[in-house]
């Protein structure tokens, strides 16, 4: 069966690169002989504060010095009795639950998803996720009982999606967009309404309980920038376009794609069928995640995760015979772009690679800056067709929130 495939393929690679580590830098990704490291980091964290050090400067109890740079909700996890001794297991049981997560979410029903499966799940920003043991796999976590909870017949575990979304922004604040999918048609018009002012006011409640967080770490927290990084402000770090000229154009651009894909009739004639809504909230859901960070900062690869939720409703519209053409020809043209945003700097890397003995530094230094800002049109692209999702979602979602 496809599935029990991709579950034996992704096993093996998991495996092999757990075992030849060495193999992640033909893969565009720092190893640093040094596995689980952001797992490692939050662990030091809460080791500095229980022995009194301040979290937020350079932490002699990391292997790499760095500070805390997450909400203080992380530096509770020393209540739970989790040291740096706990790297060892803490690590590889996040990557294990991630990567079954994903996995049982994808489970390829033919032949053709699992070609297409494979390469999401093995992609770049996949593995350095699991390198890292990124706490964005936390998140993701998190995250995954958010649209089991709104398809729930119990109204009881309907109520448990704000907090799935409350509990995410708390972590590390972009899951707050999550909370788009309260305007999911799930439940009674009353009951939406009061869901999603309790999802608001959660929000509220986390935004007061983190925002001074931001203003200790923002400056110390990195700034990613190049391969392996995505965000709508890289085109312009790369060629530093700073001025407000810039800012402005790069604002009217965003703005511009928004209206675009709010009023384009792409789906106007396209509603997903029953069988489909599991598909498409969880396709919001990533959407919305991958969509936010994207327009709002630059962002390291490892987000690219939350992709993993767009595959299977891309794959039933694609060959859903009686959807609109328009519609088909959309979910066709954003799976040939994610696989196009999740592995042209594996690419380039092989490249890179191939080519190193062969030229001068300085012109690889140039390759590296200008297959980056090649590569930003199709990021854009992407990202445009995923709001054409989005922009059909919450229009829906409102004018059902608002029906009488």
């Amino acid at each position: 069966m496809p599935w029990i495939a991709l579950v034996l393929v992704v096993a093996a690679a998991n495996l092999t690169i757990y075992f030849n580590p060495g193999l992640l830098w033909y893969l565009g990704v720092q190893h640093y002989n040094f596995w689980f490291a952001d797992v490692f980091a939050l662990l030091a964290s809460n080791d500095a504060v229980a022995q009194g050090l301040n979290p937020y400067a350079v932490n002699p109890l990391d292997v790499f010095g760095r500070p805390h740079v997450y909400s203080h909700w992380w530096l509770e996890m020393r209540h739970l009795g989790l040291t740096r001794a706990d790297q060892a297991w803490l690590g590889p049981t996040i990557v294990v639950l991630f990567v079954v997560a994903a996995v049982a979410w994808l489970r390829p029903g033919t032949w053709r998803q699992f070609a297409a499966a494979v390469p999401v799940m093995i992609a770049s920003p996949m593995l350095l996720a699991c390198d890292r043991a990124n706490n964005d796999l936390i998140v993701f976590l998190v995250l995954t009982p958010l649209v089991p909870c709104l398809l729930s017949p119990r109204p009881a575990v309907r109520w448990f999606a704000p907090v799935s979304v409350a509990v995410a922004a708390g972590l590390k604040y972009y899951p707050a967009a999550a909370g788009l999918l309260l305007l999911a048609p799930s439940g009674t018009v009353h009951e939406r309404r009061l869901r999603l002012l309790a999802g608001v006011a959660l929000l509220m409640l986390v935004g007061w309980s983190v925002a001074p967080d931001l203003a200790i770490f923002g400056p110390l927290a990195p700034k990613p920038s190049g391969w392996m990084s995505f965000g709508a402000v890289g085109l312009r770090q790369e060629l530093q376009w700073n001025s407000p000229l810039a800012t402005v154009v790069f604002v009217a651009l965003g703005v511009g794609l928004a209206a675009w894909a709010w009023r384009t009739p792409l789906l106007a004639s396209w509603t997903p069928a029953p069988d489909q809504q599991g598909h498409w909230l969880r396709f919001v859901l990533g959407a919305v995640v991958l969509t936010g960070c994207f327009f709002a900062s630059a962002n390291f690869s490892y987000r690219w995760v939350f992709a993993l939720w767009l595959p299977p409703l891309l794959w039933s519209l694609a060959g859903d015979a009686a959807a609109p053409a328009p519609a088909r020809a959309l979910a066709r043209v954003t799976g040939v772009l994610l696989l196009a945003v999740l592995w042209l700097d594996t690419i380039y890397s092989w490249v890179i690679i191939a080519s190193r003995n062969h030229f001068p530094p300085d012109v690889m230094h140039a390759w590296v800056k200008w297959s980056y800002v090649a590569e930003q049109p199709v990021t854009w692209a992407f990202f445009s067709c995923l709001l054409v999702f989005l922009a059909r979602f919450t229009r829906i979602g409102i004018a059902t929130l608002i029906a009488r």
